[in-house]
């Protein structure tokens, strides 16, 4: 697991997002396309806000475009939310080579867009996993 380091951006990021759907945030990453926010389990509707008021609110406070993805403590639950909008049939966690990977199952047309242009996606999903577990690989089935 990495150390989480927020910068003086991502923190006033923090407290926006906050303030304004009194959602607690556990991260904060800041990327070229977009804020990703993780927020405290079971915080995700109220982050989101009715009918996503509370995403368009932050995102025209910020000037960006912003993601919201519940936080769990276990690996394979937070796999699943990072891949929630593309129908996951399945989760495995497994070792290669002293390498704990995870392998994201979805459905097979949803696999592309999952997967991101250049990997984009795959690329942040792995950057949370370091984050916040011991799994530092993952791909798209």
């Amino acid at each position: 697991m990495e150390d989480i380091k927020l910068t003086e951006k991502t923190l006033r990021y923090i407290t926006l997002f906050e303030d304004v759907t009194g959602a607690k945030v556990k991260d904060c990453i800041d990327i070229p396309e977009k804020v990703i926010f993780l927020v405290k389990k079971g915080d995700i509707e109220k982050a989101i806000g009715k009918g996503g008021t509370n995403v368009t609110k932050v995102r025209d406070r910020l000037g960006r475009n912003v993601h919201v993805i519940e936080f769990s403590e276990d690996p394979k639950e937070l796999l699943g939310n990072i891949f929630y909008s593309y129908d996951v049939k399945n989760i495995d966690i497994t070792d290669k080579n002293e390498v704990k990977h995870g392998t994201v199952e979805v459905e097979p047309e949803n696999k592309a867009r999952a997967i991101g242009k250049k990997g984009r996606n795959l690329s942040i999903a792995r950057m949370i996993m370091m984050r916040h577990s011991d799994i530092s690989s993952v791909s798209i089935a």
